[in-house]
């Protein structure tokens, strides 16, 4: 019976051994770069349960594996489609074992040593538009990294970047999340975080991080910028203003604030400080047509209206009238060289050339009346006034 239970035990230990030497395979064959055979081996002794449970299967799967994604060669390469991932695997899990026969520095550098490969792998596939695949590659760097106690700020970007650009809001979101946590990338991750809320139609999320970010960053423009256009696009005019001063306060070179603010003023029919502020936007870019534009179709709007007034006066108070119209002739004079110079800044926009033709009617310059109607007829362009 001894004699029995000896032999069983030789069998087992030389089925054990015999699974082991696989791995010891799969490293000679990998030195002499037979990889499609150390491959084989290193698979065999991973799915067998006598050496599945070693530290070192694990570490030479991820050698070969490795190797195998390293390589320059397309048909070694197309041993395996995610070599990469499975080398990480391969030392992951040789670290998780404590055996004082394992080198950890050893195994930890070869662990190091693959980010390259992920890494890369994510930039060819973004290259190729190939969106999942890259940030597949990134999020497998970043692991790697993390694993090895390494904090990569500017892949946690990247894989933002790619997000966004491959119209995958989710992960955007989760790494937007992470950036904004470890303040990396300053304000850009709250600005893009902003839009993502914003087109997903989450408009109170969307205001409440840009205030988080104008908290952090007071005085970043792209924040004062997109916080202003929420505000413009709520109606929420007050805090436009407010808003917009500060931005002014920043960049007071910046004729879109004034003009912007010029906009506001208007709409709440502050006339005096629509015009100041216009007058400071064309004077910034005097090439801008909206500035002066909406400059002309301010007097023009007020002398409208003006006129509206006179005509109401009764026929019996001549003197009144003319005194009312004579106000607003007097308007309409002063935002006529406004329009006349958005017109020559934009000579076919059509809703210029009416206004100009009904002020130069107005005013008596007939000819220069005459002469507007010519090129609108010519121009085929019949739109009805409106300056707003």
């Amino acid at each position: 019976m001894k004699k029995l239970v000896i032999a069983g035990f030789i069998f087992l230990a030389t089925g054990v051994f015999a699974q082991k030497n696989k791995v010891t395979s799969a490293g000679n064959y990998l030195k002499y770069e037979n990889y499609a055979e150390a491959k084989e081996a290193i698979d065999l002794a991973l799915e067998n349960a006598a050496s599945s449970d070693w530290w070192k299967t694990h570490y030479y799967k991820g050698k070969v594996y490795a190797a195998i994604a390293r390589s320059t060669d397309p048909a070694v390469k197309g041993l395996d489609a995610n070599a990469v991932e499975k080398a990480a695997e391969g030392y992951e899990k040789a670290l998780s074992y404590d055996d004082k026969k394992m080198d950890r520095d050893e195994v930890k550098a070869s662990f190091r040593s693959i980010v390259n490969l992920a890494f890369t792998d994510g930039v060819d596939a973004y290259n190729a538009k190939e969106f999942d695949r890259s940030i597949k590659s990134f999020k497998l760097a970043e692991k790697i990294n993390l694993a090895n106690g390494i904090v990569d700020t500017g892949l946690t970007y990247n894989i933002v970047l790619v997000a966004m650009d491959g119209g995958k809001a989710d992960v955007a979101m989760e790494y937007l999340n992470k950036c904004i946590e470890g303040d990396i990338k300053g304000s850009s991750p709250y600005a893009s975080k902003a839009r993502l809320q914003s087109e997903a139609g989450d408009e109170e999320g969307s205001i409440a991080t840009l205030q988080a970010g104008r908290a952090k960053y007071p005085s970043d423009q792209a924040l004062l910028t997109q916080e202003l256009n929420y505000y413009l696009k709520n109606g929420k005019m007050d805090e436009a203003l407010a808003n917009l001063n500060a931005a002014i306060e920043n960049e007071p070179t910046n004729y879109m604030f004034y003009f912007a603010r010029g906009t506001i003023y208007d709409n709440k029919k502050e006339l005096d400080n629509a015009v100041t502020n216009y007058l400071k936007s064309g004077e910034l870019k005097p090439d801008h047509f909206d500035s002066f534009y909406n400059l002309g179709a301010l007097y023009y709007n007020q002398g409208a209206d003006l006129l509206t007034e006179a005509n109401m006066v009764p026929p019996n108070e001549p003197e009144r009238f003319e005194k009312q119209k004579a106000e607003a002739i007097a308007v309409l004079e002063k935002g006529l060289p406004h329009l006349e110079k958005a017109h020559e800044l934009n000579p076919t926009d059509g809703s210029t050339m009416n206004s100009l033709k009904t002020v130069y009617t107005l005013v008596g310059e007939n000819e220069k009346a005459i002469e507007m109607s010519k090129k609108i007829e010519g121009s085929a362009i019949d739109v009805p006034i409106d300056v707003k």
